[in-house]
């Protein structure tokens, strides 16, 4: 381990030493044999698929509460959501993928059934509980019709890892399309999203947040969510030209020195008065309301009229379901087609507004935020969350499947 130190990356390191080490943690000090004595369901979310297992494992827990869930995550930076979780009664590092350790695992958990959230299939652990006889899903899968392991050699070891499944759950028709290129056997269904139950549960248990903050109704609001500085270059002089008409909310995504220091001074060059989030008693004056707290950007965006999402100047859009869910029309940059929802919402209209929209330069986003101060549809927030509510439900299939196989 001490030779890897100079070539791998902090995340890199801590992933390898936790399968290294076997990591797992046990809540309210069970030991893992009583876990194991009562088959507990298994669910491997990689890293920020959590977010699609969190609905998935309430509904689990709320049907079968004497049943033990554990969760494996790939990435170390799943483990801050993961000890905030109460319905999950250990979780750890997923073993390396040798037939060993994937053996060792099963034999340590003996898991009634595999479900995995999203994409991270690993071959041989596929194998190990296929022949095993343990049941396993893929649920909320996407496959775009770019992604590497579906071309050459990856699509080799893809079809491989797939076929040992028992069965799997995409998101759309688009991506049954994307597996058939294939030739599966394995049962391949649309049963949607489970992200999109997460959202919506969300929205109806908000955290605490500082609503003494919250703007009133006399100038529309613009709430920019998981900004980074590539986004902030053209965002924050675009909105300069609006200032007068419009309020933000500035969320970048990291709230380091690094970031903030930059930011403040780059507010400070384009004439726009800010105040921190932290630290604000009230939000009266100033042109930009700057949240420097994580955790707090979907209730956020219940605030604003309109939404931006960071990540889309920079190399990938962050999620655009939360402000969706919230009601709000969309901007985004060019950098958006790594998300499902941001190419599936930007052909849509609702009442003359397009949902999504996409802008390329300063420009572009001035105009944009004109359109949206000036005329804004009125009922547009209501259509839009009827619009989404369609897409509920996914895990309740997830939970459906369980009970069809266990």
């Amino acid at each position: 381990m001490q030779a890897l130190r100079p070539i791998l990356g902090g995340k890199a390191r801590k992933m390898v030493e936790d399968k290294n080490a076997s990591f797992f943690e046990v809540k309210s000090n069970q030991p893992a044999k009583d876990i194991a004595s009562k088959r507990p369901f298994w669910i491997h979310a990689a890293s920020g698929e959590i977010e699609y297992a969190r609905p998935v494992i309430r509904e689990l827990k709320n049907k079968y509460p004497q049943t033990p869930i554990i969760v494996t995550f790939s990435s170390p930076s799943a483990k801050k959501i993961l000890k905030t979780l109460i319905d999950v009664d250990a979780w750890g590092a997923l073993p390396w993928d040798f037939q060993k350790n994937c053996e060792q695992f099963l034999e340590t958990w003996k898991p009634r059934c595999l479900l995995i959230a999203r994409t991270d299939v690993w071959p041989v652990m596929a194998e190990a509980c296929h022949q095993k006889g343990i049941p396993s899903l893929l649920f909320s899968a996407t496959f775009a019709s770019n992604s590497s392991r579906l071309k050459g050699l990856s699509a080799e070891v893809t079809r491989w890892a797939l076929s040992q499944l028992s069965e799997i759950f995409c998101v759309s028709t688009e991506d049954v399309r994307q597996l058939d290129r294939l030739g599966l056997q394995v049962p391949v269904h649309v049963h949607g999203d489970t992200r999109f139950d997460q959202v919506f549960h969300r929205l109806a248990h908000p955290k605490v947040i500082k609503n003494e903050l919250r703007p009133s109704k006399a100038s529309p609001v613009l709430v920019a969510g998981s900004t980074w500085p590539e986004d902030e270059k053209v965002l924050l002089p675009a909105f300069a030209q609006v200032k007068t008409r419009c309020k933000m909310v500035l969320a970048p995504h990291e709230i380091n020195e690094g970031h903030m220091q930059p930011l403040e001074a780059e507010l400070k060059a384009l004439g726009l008065t800010y105040c921190k989030y932290s630290k604000a008693s009230s939000w009266q004056s100033e042109d930009v309301l700057i949240i420097d707290e994580i955790g707090v950007l979907a209730e956020l965006y219940t605030w604003g009229d309109f939404a931006f999402v960071g990540g889309s100047f920079k190399k990938q859009v962050h999620s655009v379901m939360e402000p969706l869910a919230a009601g709000l029309p969309v901007i985004v940059g060019p950098f958006h087609h790594n998300n499902r929802e941001a190419l599936l919402f930007k052909e849509k209209t609702l009442i003359g507004q397009f949902v999504v929209t996409e802008v390329t330069d300063i420009t572009a986003m001035k105009v944009e935020l004109t359109k949206l101060i000036e005329k804004m549809p009125q009922g547009f927030s209501d259509s839009l969350r009827q619009e989404l509510s369609q897409h509920r439900h996914s895990s309740q299939y997830v939970v459906e499947w369980c009970e069809k196989h266990l």
